[in-house]
C-alpha cells in the first residue's frame, strides 16, 4: 500500500504540516528536520504528490466554492446564494475561475480536502455550510491546500475563516428588544451542535445577564432553521400559553422569523401590538414581509466576496488573517412594539 504523508509524519514524530513544509524545502525547517523527514520518506517510499507543487500560475487560479449540506436542506436558503454572488463578484473581476461543487457527508468520509482538490485540479476552495459533526471538520485541520471556511473557525496552517460576530451580534438585538420594555423573551433557537447556534445564544444570554433576567424565566423553541419547525413550534407555545408565553420572539434566523409570524397571525394575534418579533440574516425577500421585521443584517453578500478575497491572499502566499470578521448591521424595523 502507498504511504502518505500522514504515515511520514507518524514515523517522525513530526506534525503533517512541518512534514510538509520540510519535503517542500522550506527555509524555516532546520537542515537536520529536513534529512529526518527526507530518510523516513525514504524507508516508507513515500512518493509526494507533486500536483500541487506544480501548479503553474494559470492553474493557481483554479479555485472552488464547496457547499456542504446543499442536497440536505428542505428549503430555499437566500443566504448561501448571496454568499455565491459575492463571492463570484470578486473572482470575475479578478478574472479567476471560480468553479462550484457539492459535497456531502458521503463523500466527504470517502475523501480528504486534499485528495478532493487533487482530483479537481484546484489550488483552494472556499467551503460554506460546514457543520461541526461534518467529516471534513476532523480532516481540515491536516491539509495542506488553502482553505477558507465560512461561519466556522477550523485550527490548522493552511486555514482560515470569515464569520460575523454572533455573539455581539446577537446580544445587540436581544438589548435592541429589552430597551423596549421587554422582558419575558422567547428564544427562537437554530440548529443544535451549530456554531452559529451557539454564538448567538451566548449573545442572547450576555444580554440577559447585563440586565438581570433569569434565563429560566424565558421559553426556547427549536427549528434547525426551518420556517416550518418555527411555524409549528409557535403555534404549539401560544396555543398552550398564549400572551403568557411571552412578549417577544428573538429568531436566529429571518426564515424561522417568518414561521413564527406565520403562527402569530394564524392564530388571530397581531405584530407587533400582540406580540414583537426579531430576524436574523439580511434576506431580501423579507422587505415584502409586513410588518418590516427588526433584523441583524449579516452583509451575506459581502461575506462571500470577503471568503474569496481572502482565500486568493493564502494561494498567493499573501499575508492574510487567519479570521476575517465582516461588519453586520442592525436594520430597525416594525416589528417590535414599545411597551
Amino acid at each position: 500500500m502507498a504511504k502518505s504523508i500522514y504515515d511520514v509524519a507518524q514515523e517522525t514524530g513530526l506534525s503533517v504540516s512541518t512534514v510538509s513544509r520540510a519535503l517542500n524545502g522550506y527555509s524555516d525547517v532546520s537542515a537536520k528536520t529536513r534529512a529526518r523527514v527526507a530518510e523516513a520518506a525514504e524507508r516508507l517510499g513515500y512518493v509526494p504528490n507533486t500536483s500541487a507543487k506544480n501548479l503553474s500560475s494559470k492553474n493557481k487560479k483554479n479555485v472552488a466554492l464547496l457547499i456542504c449540506g446543499l442536497l440536505e436542506e428542505a428549503q430555499s436558503n437566500e443566504f448561501m446564494m448571496n454568499v455565491i454572488q459575492g463571492a463570484y463578484s470578486y473572482m470575475m473581476k479578478h478574472e479567476i475561475n471560480l468553479a462550484m461543487y457539492s459535497i456531502g457527508k458521503e463523500e466527504q468520509e470517502k475523501k480528504d480536502f486534499d485528495t478532493f482538490c487533487r482530483e479537481y485540479s484546484l489550488s483552494g476552495a472556499v467551503i460554506m455550510g460546514l457543520r461541526i459533526t461534518d467529516p471534513l471538520v476532523k480532516t481540515l485541520p491536516h491539509s495542506n491546500m488553502p482553505c477558507v471556511s465560512i461561519d466556522i473557525q477550523l485550527d490548522g496552517t493552511c486555514t482560515s475563516a470569515v464569520m460575523t460576530d454572533d455573539r455581539k451580534a446577537f446580544e445587540q438585538i436581544t438589548q435592541y428588544v429589552i430597551d423596549r420594555g421587554h422582558r419575558k423573551l422567547i428564544l427562537v433557537y437554530g440548529r443544535k451542535k451549530s456554531d452559529v447556534s451557539i454564538r448567538r445564544q451566548q449573545g442572547y444570554l450576555d444580554a440577559l445577564k447585563k440586565n438581570g433576567i433569569d434565563p429560566k424565566s424565558c421559553k426556547i423553541i427549536y427549528t434547525d432553521f426551518m420556517e416550518q419547525k418555527a411555524y409549528e413550534g409557535t403555534k404549539k407555545m401560544l396555543m398552550e400559553y398564549k400572551r403568557e408565553a411571552g412578549t417577544a420572539f428573538v429568531c436566529m434566523s429571518d426564515l424561522t422569523a417568518i414561521g413564527v409570524l406565520r403562527a402569530v397571525q394564524e392564530l388571530g394575534y397581531e405584530s407587533p401590538e400582540d406580540f414583537s418579533i426579531t430576524g436574523y440574516d439580511g434576506n431580501y425577500f423579507m422587505k415584502y414581509i409586513d410588518p418590516f421585521i427588526t433584523r441583524i443584517n449579516q452583509n451575506m453578500w459581502q461575506k462571500g466576496y470577503d471568503a474569496a478575497k481572502l482565500l486568493m491572499k493564502m494561494v498567493n502566499d499573501e499575508k492574510y488573517s487567519r479570521i476575517h470578521m465582516t461588519k453586520y448591521f442592525l436594520e430597525d424595523g416594525k416589528s417590535v412594539k414599545q411597551l
